[in-house]
């Protein structure tokens, strides 16, 4: 029955392939194998083809589907070995092996020099026990191939994909951290955000309903009780939503015993979740207003546009929407947002005007606006040179600056930044990638839209004629990353250049030679995963990597690399076999250099979670994340799951 399941399945697949001839020409084979390079898909092609008339039919391509689906390891590798035995003297030789690891690198978009590539073919054969200059021959392959124990599930993965279909996994369920445990982390890690989250709507509550029992004791309709306790939550809020921006302020809290009171890595989320208050408070106090002068049959237009409260009301109101609305569509038109939200001044003046005791409320947040907004301007906010524009690879941009003597800032912090000769308003958030106890000040920018587009094209001119141009810098600020010398157990994960902020950091362990840093010393404990698409966006920090490696030792700093790209499957048996046995001997990665293996598609981060979740069961382990929100997404979910601390890198 089973048989006859396939038999019916690859029936249909040919026939999807094959198109109206019925037959398989190069071009659909390779199409539908998912190979891009010719070398494997001409080789694959060849052997399938038994008749070697240029076509592959329904029989052959049946033999070929079957071989994979059913045949025994044995059988599946002595397929392999045919591949590889292009000239068929039942051998591969030093030519055939270099040749198949080629074509493998470049169907994985891989480049590696020439000697390496002899490198890991000398590897392969030496750790296949190989010393005869002809090569390997079929039964060696074949048992030095066996030796993997993912073997089975590799060639299982090709012929499903093929063929269309679900693989069953056969994965071992990961269990849960405990009930009481993800409830005491979370409590940890959330008890900030609840207990000021539950003080501010109580307040909310009290001011509303003190309001209304005040205007209920005057006699007022429950209309103007109900507008009454809007416009008193309306004056809370419109005065609080200016401190969550105090950057300057939540900096300095950031690196005190005080940072344990404050929710300060939500500050932008706690802005807008207050901006939304205002609109719905806003919402309640103009709809009850209306209801009441529709029952006492007051004239509204003359009530608006003759009196100062009408007056300040539609003034207030059109400000809002303007303000409400460019923030919703902040991420297509981000300097639309900026520029509207410039209107808040007058939206406080008039809101002075229209309630006559929000002075009370505004006095003390202004005060605190006021002086935090005064040392951004004479301390924060400065003129810089740019030293240095370099353009480097996956279409990144390191921009250095000056960097003037009294320019402090802790590893992870960020600044934001305006270059004149690109855009006379646009300000751009960028961390630091550079160490506090470096003389340098460096950013790095992926090109990602006109700005960065404008930069990168910056810096190509610069390379052609050195230039000097200046710049503007507000900051630096503090950013979750900025907290990190305070966890014993950090494990940091970067997606693409979002390494930057990690990259400061372990550049600032490194200089204080991983014994003075921030009291933590040689105990903290740094897991390290990196993520990226391209074997190119690796070269940005490939240097502090192998220095990290080497001076903080395999204790206490565990380094990942991750690329995303790199799959395991059939076309590339050889060269993963390969990679492994120059690992072996050289220990050391042949893509990066580095003593960690770069290691093929996405993390398993249920797995990884769980095993760092038992080993450090009795310490307090910390998720640094910078990357794309998706990303962010999955881990922050395995970092409920398995009671860990998660943390997202966010500034603005």
């Amino acid at each position: 029955m089973f048989f006859k399941t396939h038999l019916r399945r690859i029936d249909s697949v040919y026939r999807r392939i094959a198109g109206n001839d019925a037959l398989i020409d190069f071009g659909e084979w390779k199409a539908a194998l998912n190979v891009k390079n010719d070398v494997l898909a001409m080789r694959m092609f060849a052997m399938a083809d038994k008749d070697h008339s240029g076509y592959v039919d329904k029989k052959e391509f049946e033999c070929f589907a079957l071989a994979l689906l059913e045949g025994n390891t044995t059988a599946r590798l002595n397929y392999v070995f045919n591949m590889c035995d292009m000239d068929e003297n039942g051998f591969v030789g030093r030519d055939e092996l270099s040749t198949i690891i080629r074509s493998s690198l470049e169907e994985q978009s891989l480049k590696l020099s020439d000697h390496r590539i002899s490198e890991l073919v000398t590897c392969f054969l030496e750790h296949a026990g190989v010393k005869r200059d002809k090569g390997i021959n079929r039964q060696e392959f074949i048992q030095y191939l066996k030796s993997s124990p993912q073997i089975e599930s590799q060639f299982d993965n090709f012929a499903y994909q093929l063929l269309g279909l679900s693989l069953r996994s056969k994965r071992k369920k990961i269990k849960s951290a405990g009930l009481l445990t993800r409830i005491h982390k979370t409590w940890l890690n959330r008890w900030k955000e609840q207990f000021w989250y539950l003080l501010y709507w109580g307040v909310n509550f009290a001011l509303f309903t003190g309001a209304m029992y005040h205007y209920a004791d005057q006699g007022a309709s429950l209309a103007v009780q109900i507008a009454r306790g809007g416009g008193a939550c309306l004056n809370f809020n419109a005065a609080l939503v200016l401190l969550p921006m105090c950057k300057s302020l939540h900096t300095w809290l950031r690196h005190t015993f005080l940072f344990r009171l404050f929710p300060l890595n939500n500050l932008t989320e706690v802005h807008i979740g207050i901006a939304y208050a205002i609109v719905a408070f806003s919402g309640i106090h103009i709809l009850a207003h209306f209801v009441n002068y529709g029952l006492t049959e007051q004239a509204l237009i003359s009530v608006l546009l003759s009196t100062s409260i009408g007056v300040t009301g539609l003034v207030l109101s059109a400000v809002l929407l303007a303000m409400w609305y460019t923030g919703h569509k902040r991420r297509q038109h981000y300097q639309g947002f900026v520029k509207t939200h410039y209107l808040y001044a007058p939206f406080l003046v008039a809101l002075l005007y229209h309630g006559p005791v929000f002075w009370l409320w505004m006095a003390p947040a202004i005060l605190v606006f006021g002086a935090d907004a005064a040392h951004r301007a004479l301390v924060k906010h400065r003129k810089v040179e740019i030293t240095e524009l370099r353009s480097l690879s996956d279409r990144v941009t390191q921009v250095r600056f000056k960097r003037g003597r009294l320019f402090p800032f802790h590893p992870g912090d960020y600044i934001k930044v305006k270059i004149p000769e690109i855009s006379s308003d646009q300000w751009h958030p960028f961390t630091l990638s550079a160490a506090p106890e470096s003389t340098r000040l460096d950013v790095h920018a992926r090109n990602n839209g006109d700005w960065s587009g404008a930069l990168h094209n910056l810096a190509n001119q610069y390379h052609c004629q050195p230039i000097k141009w200046q710049a503007y810098v507000d900051g630096p600020y503090g950013a979750p990353t900025s907290s990190i010398y305070r966890s014993p157990v950090a494990i940091l994960i970067a997606g693409g250049i979002g390494v930057t902020p990690f990259a400061s950091v372990l550049q600032s362990i490194l200089l204080n030679n991983a014994s003075q840093y921030k009291g933590k010393g040689s105990q903290q404990i740094i897991h390290f995963h990196w993520l990226n698409r391209t074997q190119q966006s690796y070269d940005w920090f490939l240097d502090l990597m192998a220095k990290a490696e080497k001076q903080l030792g395999d204790e206490h700093f565990f380094l990942n690399i991750h690329l995303t790209s790199l799959a395991k499957n059939l076309s590339n048996l050889v060269m993963q076999f390969a990679f492994d046995a120059y690992w072996k001997r050289f220990q050391k990665d042949p893509i990066t250099d580095l003593h960690a293996r770069t290691l093929a598609g996405r993390p398993n981060w249920d797995v990884i979670f769980s095993r760092i979740a038992k080993e450090y069961e009795r310490q307090r382990v910390d998720i640094y994340f910078c990357g794309p929100r998706g990303l962010g997404a999955n881990v922050r979910k395995m970092a409920f799951k398995h009671g860990l601390i998660f943390h997202e890198e966010k500034f603005e």
